[in-house]
């Protein structure tokens, strides 16, 4: 390949109309863009720790107490500390956050819908497996940026 930009420009146009679009059907819910993927992997997860969030999502510790408190200021998610790590909290859907997982999800449908009503059948499967390979290869082990000099882990 000889421009980068043909496949990054199109992965970053999809990845901000989604959380734009995910924003925009969850702000009557109080879930703002930043956070519905904190509830996707609790939905897959319910129960880890805060760290794992982070790691998972690749985000900051920051960020992701950002999120988890807004989500549980709305009261989707509660804490609670670790009994093998004191120091360190695990997350935990609340009733309220286990009755979104179905609007949540029902919204992210809508937009995969959206996103792909011009493919056949068989080029939205096609499209599936080659995201997906391409994605697991970001989850082998040694794939994370250089860190920069002076900065913080």
């Amino acid at each position: 390949m000889e421009d980068p930009r043909e496949i990054c420009g199109p992965i970053a146009h999809i990845y901000r109309s989604h959380l734009a679009y995910m924003a925009k059907e969850l702000e009557p819910y109080g879930i703002g863009s930043g956070q519905f993927d904190f509830l996707m992997v609790l939905y897959r997860r319910d129960g880890i720790s805060q760290e794992t969030l982070a790691r998972t999502l690749k985000v900051s510790k920051a960020t992701s107490t950002r999120a988890i408190q807004s989500l549980e200021k709305e009261g989707y998610v509660y804490r609670q500390v670790d009994e093998e790590d004191r120091r360190a909290y695990k997350v935990y859907l609340t009733e309220k956050g286990k009755e979104m997982r179905g609007i949540v999800l029902e919204k992210l449908l809508s937009f995969v819908d959206t996103l792909l009503s011009d493919f056949t059948p068989e080029e939205k499967e096609t499209f599936r497996r080659l995201v997906q390979k391409a994605a697991l290869k970001l989850f082998e082990p040694g794939f994370e940026p250089p860190e920069k000099p002076g900065s913080l882990k």
